[in-house]
């Protein structure tokens, strides 16, 4: 019943303190949870990827939709090779097994580079949403060729604040957040279009996201979201649909924590 439903993957990186130093694959890491003075911390990094998979419920008679991270596997970095290309490993492990559903990517915006994102894109079946750096290199559409010579691949160049400035024409409410979005080009995703989302708080900070996923070409059924952040979305808002999903690579931090 649900083998048309969405299936997740996460990646991203925990560190493991260690008490002593005899360990193999110990070293010095940079940790930035860490809140006691200290940024650093003796003991092993891992990279992880995390499966959430749909799961049928019943409430009051009626179906529901959750979704329940499962973590698939991790592979200790020992500085041999990169966090990047051991993302780009667990994702080779797990693709194939997946070859036949519709497959979202999270990460967050330490793994939006243009190594891991171009790896990811060789899989017609893998969808990407990820947060990235205020400064990444992002584009306007390109104009219509009009005249000889070879069409251009980008428009102008974007900032954050060409995107904030739109915010107040076009906004979104979500989770106490104004959203606004606009279809772009982006460097690390190469010659393809890409759907930009900027959000806002109270507080008056950004952050930019990139999404690959074309909302009105996603096969979910929304309505039967056991999250209410995953029903809201009605079909005038269904273009600011692929950012409520970026919440469950929340998943994988709760398998952390557990």
């Amino acid at each position: 019943a649900l083998r048309n439903e969405p299936i997740f993957l996460s990646i991203d990186d925990t560190t493991i303190a260690k008490a002593g130093k005899h360990f193999d694959g110990v070293s010095i890491l940079y940790d930035h949870a860490r809140h006691n003075g200290r940024a650093y911390v003796n003991g092993h990094c891992f990279v992880s990827i995390t499966m959430s998979v749909p799961i049928l419920k019943q409430r009051k008679g009626k179906p529901w939709i959750d979704y329940l991270a499962v973590p698939l596997g991790y592979a200790m970095w020992d500085k041999t090779a990169s966090k990047l290309q051991l993302a780009a490993n667990l994702l080779d492990e797990v693709m194939p097994m997946l070859s036949k559903r519709q497959v979202i990517l999270l990460f967050d915006s330490w793994y939006a580079k243009k190594n891991l994102i171009q790896h990811a894109r060789q899989y017609d079946n893998l969808a990407i949403i990820c947060n990235v750096r205020h400064d990444t290199q992002i584009y306007e559409l390109p104009a219509a060729k009009t005249g000889p010579g070879r069409p251009r691949k980008y428009g102008r160049r974007l900032t954050l604040d060409d995107l904030y400035e739109n915010i107040w024409k076009k906004t979104y409410q979500m989770d106490q957040l104004l959203v606004t979005h606009k279809v772009v080009k982006a460097k690390i995703f190469g010659d393809c279009q890409v759907h930009a989302y900027v959000t806002l708080s109270k507080s008056g900070s950004r952050r930019l996201f990139l999404s690959t996923v074309e909302p009105m070409a996603l096969h979910m059924s929304v309505a039967w979201q056991n999250s209410k952040m995953l029903r809201d979305a009605s079909s005038r808002e269904m273009e600011f649909y692929p950012l409520r999903l970026y919440k469950l690579r929340w998943g994988i931090e709760t398998n952390y924590y557990e």
